[in-house]
């Protein structure tokens, strides 16, 4: 009965102290804990996800070298319009003192007139200032300005 009777009077402690202790107790709130951060994980690299981007870079480079294809014959076409003989970018220029070329293939003996090639225009004179601008064994006569074969064509 001894232990009824302390069980007891405990009970009647501890109903009368505990709003007096709750009253004094220091309340402690748990800390926050942050909430995890994502991490940020690398999507798994397997053949299969890679290989479609290298295969559309190869077909992106593929349709680029068509077309410049493509262009490069146009541009070829074009040059090869413009330097045929009688096309627009026909360049005359002297391959030799004596002969008169363009880069369409025509040639021109200049020597056969008695003239040498004009280095400026590419063409043969048709005229000499003197004697250097005629071909060789041809004699520049002052009149008339022109090249002859002897002294004795050169006449007034």
């Amino acid at each position: 009965m001894k232990r009824l009777l302390a069980g007891a009077c405990l009970l009647v402690l501890g109903s009368l102290l505990a709003p007096a202790l709750a009253q004094t107790a220091i309340r402690v709130r748990p800390a926050a804990v942050p909430a995890p951060t994502p991490v940020a994980t690398a999507a798994p690299a397997d053949a299969a996800t890679i290989q479609p981007d290298y295969r559309a870079e190869l077909e992106k480079a593929r349709a680029k070298n068509r077309q410049l294809r493509s262009e490069n014959e146009s541009l070829r076409a074009q040059l090869a319009q413009w330097t045929i003989k009688g096309g627009s970018l026909v360049h005359a220029y002297c391959e030799t003192a004596t002969l008169s070329a363009s880069t369409a293939g025509a040639r021109n003996d200049c020597a056969a007139t008695g003239y040498t090639c004009e280095p400026v225009s590419g063409l043969c004179r048709t005229s000499a200032t003197d004697g250097s601008q005629c071909a060789v064994g041809r004699t520049w006569c002052v009149y008339g300005n022109r090249c002859v074969a002897s002294a004795g064509e050169c006449k007034p």
